[in-house]
């Protein structure tokens, strides 16, 4: 069911990923407005931002981007802030990979929201590409995590939040093929930085060094998308 109505926005968590891209296919496609929102965070693969623009731009959707410095390198340990190993289990948190950034989306939710509610929204919509099937471990991906933090942003603004997960069950195989059905294949390819290694190298799967957990990912769900 369609849930677009001429005063409902949606502001777009844009990583400048494949997962985040296919979001905003989404986005564009469920409600009146969108604007994209995307934070530095002082992330090793800070090339990701520049994707994110120019996926912003191909759209031709507002795009403001937020910087919050070393405030999370201050607090955290992660191989996306320190360029570590991403093959290594966490270093605080073994049953969680290196790239683990506590509490990122948390923050990340919280600003978004804070964004929206400056422009006066009675309804907050925030859309996501966080998802369950291939959200390699991380508990701030959770669909009952999400679930909590709409409740708690809903409280804390006094104006309901939604936040919305359209690949909450979905692989990447079915992103790809979201991509495909909304026209947006090639682009989807050319126009994302996925790579945790910030490496551009143009494949048949995506732009990335092919090697590091994200490119693994994004090439398996390739392969499977494609032999369907």
């Amino acid at each position: 069911m369609s849930i677009v109505t001429k005063n409902n926005k949606a502001f777009v968590l844009l990583s400048g990923g494949q997962d985040s891209f296919v979001s905003l296919i989404w986005a564009l496609d469920n409600f009146q407005d969108v604007e994209t929102i995307t934070i530095d965070y002082g992330q090793s693969h800070s090339i990701e931002k520049e994707y994110a623009k120019k996926i912003a731009d191909h759209f031709k959707v507002p795009h403001f981007i937020y910087d919050i410095g070393n405030f999370l390198k201050s607090l955290a340990s992660s191989s996306l802030l320190d360029k570590s190993d991403h093959t290594r289990k966490h270093s605080v948190a073994e049953h969680l990979p290196a790239s683990f950034v506590p509490n990122r989306n948390g923050l990340f939710f919280t600003i978004i929201s804070n964004h929206a509610y400056k422009q006066g929204m009675k309804h907050v919509h925030i859309v996501t590409g966080t998802c369950e099937t291939d959200y390699s471990g991380y508990p701030d991906c959770r669909d009952n995590y999400i679930k909590a933090k709409q409740l708690e942003l809903s409280l804390g603004l006094d104006v309901p939040v939604s936040i919305h997960t359209p690949l909450m069950w979905k692989n990447k195989a079915e992103t790809f093929q979201m991509a495909n059905e909304a026209g947006k294949f090639k682009e989807l390819i050319e126009l994302t930085m996925t790579c945790y290694n910030g490496n551009e190298e143009l494949n048949e799967w995506g732009r990335g060094c092919g090697a590091c957990p994200a490119c693994r990912l994004r090439k398996k769900g390739f392969e499977e998308y494609m032999l369907k």
